[in-house]
């Protein structure tokens, strides 16, 4: 699932928890009056014939329209920009707002969808507020979604991403698998997802498809299966890394193993069966993970793989937690070690602390974890799996990197992941086997 990137760094704090789980923006917006007297024109004519189902009629009522609670777009936008510059929105204030939010009926988003189009806002503040209210009706009404919008799936201008209306479209096919995959199929006959890219990729139509697979997985593997041997065969692997799969549901797991095996490259599958099930462990923790292994009989390829996604996922949430400490890395390793191998159980180790991607874990902190480990088993994959991820080589952390790295046993690795770190290039040459370091 593509996640807040959109929404200033405070306010995505909020909403991760305020959207409960939507993944959508803040809103904000105050009508000019000429506007405001056109939607009570309207609204007006609406309520003669009964109809008070829009935000438009709900102002013109004379009771709702006095409402205190009526969300004053314009303040939002303003609290947004200001949580851009550092501010942090006020929590109870977020919190009254989402309650509101999530009240609004289909026609009511429809209509503060329509009034936040006529406001005189910045493009930013439009495009958050639009992104969030869309990804609320995604909810109620996809399809509407989908046929207001989809014409401005590639327009980066607007904030819109193919991601936003795949994810909708996902929310159809799970109510109405047949009726989402006809609309999809009369899309692309339209050429609606046609590519504009040399080598012939539609990256949001990967999107799409990931969707319509992932729905189908859960009625018909066959016809699943006929629409991913559809696709090119380098475009497979790629379907599985859109995060439709995110919610597989129990009794599909062989369903999507056979698909996998039968219709990606074999070299490929392990990847793309780890890159389909990395949410698992957040539904199930280490024990649903493998259960998964089990069902679907693995291979030593396909055990890797899962694992090290799983462990790197359940640390990685953890760490959003603060709770990445010596116990919870011992679990895992102790998970890992026996549904992988003890072998690999280092690398896994080092990769998921070395990729910890939150601003508020401290990579001093998991190096301190890494030193630990080697002090009581040295291995050289431990601190090469560390030492590789993307902290390492960041000023404040380059001469702890370095010096953890010096204890690396190989001669030319310990060159190469010191190199790495310091951002300088290694020549080794051929007549005198010599590792040679240039900046």
């Amino acid at each position: 699932m593509k996640p807040l990137h959109l929404l200033p760094p405070a306010v995505a704090i909020a909403a991760s928890g305020i959207w409960l789980g939507l993944q959508q923006q803040s809103i904000s917006t105050l009508e000019k009056e000429t506007v405001l007297l056109r939607k009570h024109v309207d609204a007006a004519k609406q309520a003669a014939a009964g109809d008070h189902s829009s935000l438009a009629a709900a102002r013109a009522d004379g009771k709702k329209g006095k409402d205190p609670d009526a969300i004053n777009w314009k303040d939002l936008a303003d609290t947004m920009a200001k949580a851009e510059h550092g501010g942090m929105p006020d929590m109870r204030a977020m919190m009254k707002l989402q309650s509101k939010l999530m009240s609004l009926s289909g026609d009511e988003l429809k209509a503060a969808l329509d009034e936040i189009a006529a406001l005189d806002l910045s493009k930013d503040a439009r495009n958050s507020l639009e992104n969030m209210l869309i990804n609320l009706l995604a909810q109620k009404d996809p399809k509407l979604v989908l046929d207001r919008y989809l014409d401005r799936m590639n327009d980066s201008r607007n904030g819109f991403s193919g991601w936003q209306m795949a994810n909708a479209f996902q929310q159809w096919a799970r109510k109405d698998g047949a009726a989402a995959v006809a609309w999809l199929d009369a899309q692309v006959a339209a050429g609606k997802f046609e590519s504009k890219s040399l080598d012939g990729k539609n990256d949001s139509r990967l999107k799409f498809e990931s969707a319509a697979i992932a729905a189908l997985l859960n009625s018909d593997v066959d016809a699943a299966g006929k629409r991913l041997s559809a696709l090119p065969e380098d475009q497979r692997r790629e379907l599985f890394e859109q995060g439709m799969f995110s919610n597989l549901k129990p009794g599909t797991e062989k369903n999507l193993a056979a698909l996998v095996r039968s219709q990606v490259p074999e070299k490929e599958q392990p990847q793309a069966l780890a890159n389909s099930t990395g949410m698992l462990v957040h539904q199930g923790g280490y024990e649903r993970v493998g259960k998964f292994l089990d069902e679907i009989d693995a291979t030593p390829a396909e055990r890797n793989e899962v694992v090290k996604r799983a462990a790197s996922s359940q640390l990685q949430q953890l760490a959003q937690q603060g709770k990445v400490d010596r116990e919870a890395v011992d679990k895992m390793r102790e998970w890992a070690a026996q549904e992988s191998s003890p072998e690999s159980v280092d690398k896994i180790t080092g990769e998921s602390l070395g990729n910890i991607w939150n601003r508020d874990s401290k990579w001093q902190d998991s190096a301190k974890i890494v030193s630990d480990l080697y002090a009581e088993k040295p291995s050289d994959d431990l601190l090469i799996s560390f030492l590789s991820g993307h902290q390492s080589s960041q000023a404040s952390n380059k001469e702890a990197a370095v010096a953890l790295a010096a204890k690396i046993s190989d001669e030319t690795k310990r060159a190469e992941v010191i190199a790495n770190i310091q951002g300088r290039e290694i020549h080794t040459s051929t007549t005198t086997s010599a590792t040679i370091i240039t900046e």
